[in-house]
């Protein structure tokens, strides 16, 4: 890892300028707080016009009391990074925020298939241990996939000139394979035990594709961490950026003002 080189990163700080960036990050923030709060909002409810019915064992309790403090701060990050001028300014925070909002996304939905006592969604012993063995793999997953995004960035997998570089191998096919096989195993055999309603299993079907998919995809957002505070010219200050709005708003004025005296000809 700490033998990445900035020069070989052309093309991931394009990325870094661009869907990455401070200002665009920030839309990435709502989606993943509007998701977060359908079950968060299904449960707030719950409590406010069934409380005294609501009964929780401990496991249920601390997935609750775990989930609301981490969707509390989730909803502080979001109130906080609202500002462009404060994302800018923080942004080397907001890289490391920015992995916490991939976690939730991909893990604190899951708070409706475990916790029975408010969403009267079947769930036993066995099943929590399916449902574990899932999210076992996904951090599994996770790790390899960043350790393969660095060691990408370390044999110039993102420079901007010179030939491509394939780093796809026959072992990564057959772990992804292996991956897949396991999950599909997995949600079969939730399924056969508690012979779910094909409508609840697509809930579980979907937040597990969900899951896996951040697993790999919050792995460039692990580098962007490492970038942000190893390299000088991954971070954008609030003036560059602004000057740099100001420059293209100024350039298309000229294009439309040209445009115009070319169509009045």
């Amino acid at each position: 890892m700490l033998k990445i080189k900035e020069e070989d990163l052309g093309f991931f700080k394009i990325e870094n300028k661009n869907r990455l960036s401070p200002d665009y990050i920030r839309i990435f923030y709502g989606g993943v707080f509007a998701y977060t709060s359908i079950p968060m909002l299904i449960m707030f409810l719950a409590f406010l016009l069934n409380g005294d019915k609501i009964s929780l064992n401990p496991f249920e309790k601390i997935v609750v009391q775990t989930e609301v403090k981490l969707y509390v701060l989730e909803f502080i990050f979001l109130i906080l990074f609202m500002s462009k001028k404060i994302a800018f300014k923080l942004q080397k925070l907001q890289t490391i925020v920015t992995v916490f909002y991939a976690f939730q996304l991909a893990t604190l939905p899951f708070i409706v298939m475990v916790v029975e006592g408010i969403y009267d969604f079947p769930c036993d012993n066995k099943t929590l241990v399916y449902i574990g063995l899932i999210l076992l793999g996904a951090i599994c997953t996770h790790i390899v996939a960043t350790i393969d995004v660095f060691r990408k960035a370390k044999h110039g997998g993102y420079k901007l000139e010179g030939p491509a570089v394939s780093f796809f191998t026959n072992t990564k096919l057959y772990l992804l394979i292996g991956i897949t096989i396991g999950v599909i195993v997995l949600l079969v055999l939730i399924f056969l035990n508690l012979n779910y309603t094909f409508d609840e299993m697509a809930i579980y079907v979907t937040q597990t594709i969900i899951l896996y998919i951040f697993a790999v995809v919050s792995a460039e957002f692990v580098l962007l961490v490492y970038c942000r505070f190893k390299f000088p010219s991954f971070y954008i200050s609030w003036e560059e950026h602004e000057k740099e709005r100001q420059e293209f708003i100024a350039n298309r004025k000229r294009i439309r003002e040209k445009e115009q005296k070319r169509n009045k000809n």
